[in-house]
């Protein structure tokens, strides 16, 4: 019962004002806030009832129910760093284009101050 007033507090004072700033930001897009409150809301009351996770285990077919939840985030997670993997890339080419063009763009002007 500590635990759950704990994670609930933690969730109420920190979380949900940091998803609210981000939001108000324009650091998260509409869509993006929505899913986030839904998830955190969620795990909210999974904490609470966890006799839920139960029906989330027997629609998986798993013996015992907390495994089900392991497993979908475990996947999740994996999924997550991928998709960061694959920004990250992305940033990476974009900086190292940009570079290139403010090397090119440097040289010539260099050009045409020495003619």
């Amino acid at each position: 019962m500590i635990l759950q007033i704990l994670v609930t507090v933690g969730v109420l004072l920190f979380v949900f004002p940091n998803l609210y700033s981000s939001f108000k930001k324009k650091s998260l897009t509409p869509t993006a806030f929505v899913i986030w409150l839904v998830c955190w809301v969620a795990g909210l009351v999974l904490i609470w009832f966890p006799h839920l996770i139960d029906l989330i285990g027997l629609s998986f077919g798993v013996g015992r129910s907390i495994d089900a939840f392991v497993y979908v985030a475990i996947v999740y997670l994996i999924y997550a760093s991928f998709v960061q993997k694959l920004k990250t890339n992305e940033i990476s080419k974009d900086i190292t284009i940009l570079n290139r063009k403010i090397a090119l763009k440097d040289i010539n002007s260099k050009d045409k101050k020495d003619v």
